[in-house]
């Protein structure tokens, strides 16, 4: 491939430089024929554009910051892939930084972004440490998978999805519930909390399987399980919403191990409905990650060429619990 400036393929196609800059850029306004001879050229040396300078004309980058929290999760994973698919569609690139549940390093990543002056940024924060600076910020933000008051964002209705588990579940016949998950006040715990009462249930203290924050990892949520499972005599719940694939798999193994039958003894509904709750033919509750990140990235190209109105965007996707063997079994 021969190494060419502009101005040498202005020369061979005999057209100004400008005019070779404007065909390289998709600007209207040139002739077909001087159209040709420059994309003649270029198919001839291979020529490849220098990003970098496009960049310093046009004050963009192209460039999309994301920053999401954890990649344990293979429900992260599934979203990062879609968002790059997504980004490649209207002609951006990805900068990905993993900020692992660290609001110190969530905010290096933020400044990362700020110094290689991206056109726009997409998190999922580590927690609230960060938000009021980083709407302070010039650049065009939205969070995905949550609503948050600073930003534009998209999300789940989580409350819904915990009433959907809760109600799989007393439609099935059971009586007594169990959660595992990080927080008692997250809304997918409250949604389910919420329908059992409606019913007729109580929730018990008890039957509550924390997870911390610092836990996020297979081998640390199964200790965490392990851990509540050698204090417990027996299981005082007959079913189980998991906050998510991977806590819900971690406890599949842990009672299987300990002779306890999914779903006979104990029915599992996860969240996410990632792959593993695919391969493991664990009910799920399913993400709809395509629409999400789709309007994600509409929201925030608006945003970017200042196409919308000031007031922020707040858009909550509807669940469905997606049933599968884990959970399949009626109660009598």
């Amino acid at each position: 491939m021969v190494k060419l400036t502009m101005h040498e393929i202005a020369k061979r196609a005999n057209v100004s430089q400008p005019t070779v800059s404007r065909v390289i850029n998709g600007h209207k306004g040139v002739s077909q024929e001087n159209v040709n001879a420059v994309m003649r050229v270029i198919e001839e040396v291979g020529y490849i554009p220098n990003k970098a300078a496009q960049t310093l004309k046009r004050s963009s980058t192209n460039i999309i910051g994301v920053c999401v929290k954890e990649i344990y999760n293979p429900y992260f994973v599934e979203i990062l892939d879609s968002l790059e698919l997504e980004a490649r569609k209207h002609g951006y690139s990805i900068l990905f930084h993993h900020s692992k549940f660290n609001p110190v390093t969530e905010w290096e990543n933020i400044q990362n972004f700020v110094s290689r002056q991206v056109d726009g940024i997409i998190i999922v924060p580590t927690s609230d440490f960060n938000l009021e600076r980083i709407s302070k910020l010039e650049i065009p933000t939205i969070v995905i998978t949550q609503s948050q008051k600073l930003f534009d964002s998209v999300g789940l209705n989580h409350l819904q999805a915990g009433k959907l588990a809760g109600e799989s579940f007393i439609h099935s016949g059971h009586q007594t519930f169990g959660y595992i998950g990080a927080e008692r006040d997250e809304d997918k715990f409250r949604g389910f909390e919420q329908v059992l009462q409606e019913n007729g249930f109580v929730f018990h203290t008890e039957n509550f399987i924390q997870i911390h924050e610092t836990s996020q990892s297979s081998f640390m949520i199964r200790k965490e399980i392990e851990n509540y499972l050698g204090q417990a005599d027996k299981l005082d719940f007959t079913c189980l919403f998991a906050g998510n694939d991977i806590m819900a798999l971690e406890m599949m193994k842990a009672a299987q191990e300990r002779h306890i039958r999914i779903p006979e003894d104990v029915s599992i509904i996860g969240f996410d409905d990632t792959y593993l709750s695919k391969m493991m033919e664990i009910s799920s509750i399913h993400q709809p990650i395509g629409d999400m990140v789709k309007t994600t990235f509409e929201v925030l190209l608006n945003r970017i060429h200042q196409e919308t109105s000031s007031s922020l965007v707040t858009i909550m996707m509807e669940p469905a619990l997606i049933e599968r063997k884990s959970s399949k079994f009626r109660r009598r």
